[in-house]
């Protein structure tokens, strides 16, 4: 989202100078600020469509810190590793 409001200010600088200028400056900056225009009119709208929001609606919460008690199973999608486990990992990926 913040890409097509960089776009569209640079649009507004570049056309008033461009226009009251005239001459080459006119092609050059007229021809800039259209560019920003058309980038920001097609980052805007897949920004939204991607579901990217200029800040996030909550906080996430944080993860209770300090090791797991006996008996208690670690968060989903984690499976305990050894060290062992995770250096072959490591050497196998490489």
């Amino acid at each position: 989202m913040y890409p097509g409001l960089v776009l569209t200010a640079l649009a507004v600088v570049f056309l008033i100078p461009g226009i009251a200028a005239g001459g080459a400056f006119t092609f050059v900056l007229v021809l800039m600020a259209a560019i920003a225009v058309v980038g920001a009119a097609a980052t805007l709208p897949s920004a939204r469509a991607a579901g990217i929001t200029p800040a996030p609606a909550q906080q996430p919460e944080a993860p209770a810190g300090g090791p797991l008690g006996r008996g208690a199973e670690p968060p989903p999608r984690e499976v305990p590793v050894t060290p062992e486990e995770y250096l072959e990992a490591r050497q196998q990926s490489q």
